[in-house]
């Protein structure tokens, strides 16, 4: 039975068609998702994701599409949702590298690199702070900082770079 045919029959409610299509188009959607996200793993749950979200809107599904043309499409939605998650996700501790073992100067240098980065936080209202370390050290991405502070998404972002903006010109002044 070809793609078509199969997806016609999808479309319908015929739960054996999706798994057919699940045979046919499972490897092609891995390679896809590998491509995107570099990681086996994370690939096959995202082609997972993919095909349970197609199940779920099987009834919204329409047949003018190839049903691979949609179903890279919806893996591809899922691989740049979790590329968005991943990016916004802090590092586990445990998964930082050991820092290496410095001289005497180059410690101290750092720690005057991390004490001038400090006063140049502590020098921002208290808004700003707060959306500095929900975002960076919390994780939380700019859609809940901007529930708790009443602001848009759009907005968040945009103060988030003009912090950082400030941090690195603050840094600078401090160098200079």
């Amino acid at each position: 039975m070809d793609d078509r045919e199969l997806a016609l029959r999808f479309s319908r409610g015929d739960t054996e068609a999706f798994s057919g299509l699940i045979a046919m188009h499972r490897g092609g959607a891995e390679r896809l998702a590998n491509s995107l996200l570099h990681d086996p793993q994370l690939a096959e749950d995202a082609v997972q994701e993919a095909f349970a979200r197609i199940y779920a809107a099987r009834d919204r599904y329409g047949t003018g599409y190839a049903f691979g043309t949609y179903l890279s499409a919806v893996v591809r939605r899922v691989c740049i949702d979790e590329l968005r998650r991943r990016k916004h996700r802090p590092v586990p501790s445990e998964k930082l590298p050991e820092p290496p073992a410095d001289s005497a100067e180059a410690e101290c240098l750092q720690r005057l690199e991390s004490r001038q980065l400090l006063d140049t936080v502590a020098k921002l209202d208290e808004k700003d702070r707060r959306l500095l370390l929900g975002f960076s050290l919390e994780g939380r991405s700019a859609r809940e900082l901007a529930e708790e502070t009443g602001m848009t998404p759009g907005q968040v972002r945009v103060r988030l770079h003009r912090i950082r903006r400030k941090i690195r010109e603050g840094a600078r002044e401090q160098d200079g």
